[in-house]
């Protein structure tokens, strides 16, 4: 049997070559553990691997954690494509001066990255605040990187059906009406964000959970990275503001919201602000497991300052 031919690898000091993690009967007969620790031994990292989470369903890649790296391995298409958009949105940053998880080595193909593992200090305070809103604005300007921003639903192996897409909205409808979302609203909201102009560079997900001090390196990083593209005026900033937990943090952020307005683009930046805090409510009652420590009742509670600010705003 012909032996795989060596996958390309970029690494920080130059680029060499490893052999397939794959074996006779396909990559697929492995589990994440096997598969995960074989790439590890490939690449000669002989650190303990202390957990491995498999995220194929929703990002199509398994993770490796040790003690200072993590491995992500594409188990899928979409899989591959999210771990080419991150690689080139971690570029993208550093060349805007912005902290990111440093690359080690990458596959050229995209089917796996290890990263530096990040070790995140307790965030909010005066500094995280101040300098995630320096961040925000550092991300803002045009143009985002080239390639385009990863979607879930673009490239993965199995297509979901049309079937499928309508039982699960019709799913997340009814989670939506039980935790008190006016679908109305929804629509409307999302229906006239859509129509405005795409002004800035947007992380895609700067949530406060992924904007850290890093307590090693002692300066703040930012994670996920597949998702850079364009959107409205100030969408970073209010996702940030939209969750972070500490009132005076919040508060600096939406100061900075408004002073960055002017008088003739505010009643565009108060929908935008409406329509972050009805997606974060959204997120928190369909996907629940965000990590952050964040629940519905304080998406709500958001929600409410963002209909009041926006009607300010008008």
């Amino acid at each position: 049997m012909r032996r795989p031919d060596p996958a390309p690898v970029r690494t920080a000091g130059g680029a060499g070559t490893i052999r397939q993690v794959s074996t006779p009967r396909g990559p697929a007969a492995a589990g994440p553990r096997t598969r995960v620790g074989a790439l590890l031994a490939e690449l000669g990292v002989a650190q303990p691997l202390l957990a491995v989470t498999d995220l194929g369903t929703r990002l199509g890649v398994v993770q490796g954690v040790l003690a200072d790296r993590i491995l992500d391995l594409a188990v899928t298409e979409s899989g591959r494509l999210r771990l080419r958009a991150e690689l080139r949105g971690r570029l993208w940053a550093q060349e805007r001066g912005i902290g990111v998880p440093d690359v080690l080595a990458a596959a050229d193909d995209g089917r796996w990255l290890l990263s530096r593992r990040v070790h995140p200090a307790r965030a909010g305070g005066a500094r995280w605040s101040e300098e995630a809103i320096e961040t925000a604005v550092r991300i803002a300007p045009l143009p985002p990187p080239p390639g385009g921003a990863w979607r879930s639903e673009v490239g993965g192996a199995v297509r979901t059906t049309a079937l499928r897409r309508a039982r699960d909205s019709i799913h997340d409808g009814g989670r939506l009406v039980r935790g008190g979302v006016s679908l109305r609203e929804l629509r409307e909201v999302r229906a006239a964000a859509w129509q405005l102009p795409r002004a800035e560079a947007c992380h895609g997900d700067l949530r406060a959970a992924n904007v850290v001090l890093d307590g090693e390196r002692g300066e703040l990083v930012v994670l996920e990275w597949a998702g850079v593209a364009t959107g409205p005026r100030h969408r970073d900033l209010l996702t940030l503001w939209a969750t972070t937990a500490a009132a005076e943090d919040r508060a600096r952020v939406a100061d900075a919201v408004l002073e960055r307005t002017a008088a003739w683009e505010r009643p565009d930046v108060g929908l935008v602000w409406h329509a972050v805090a009805l997606e974060q409510l959204v997120a928190r009652l369909t996907r629940p497991d965000r990590g952050d420590g964040l629940d519905a009742a304080f998406a709500r509670a958001r929600l409410e300052d963002a209909r009041r600010t926006a009607a300010d705003l008008c």
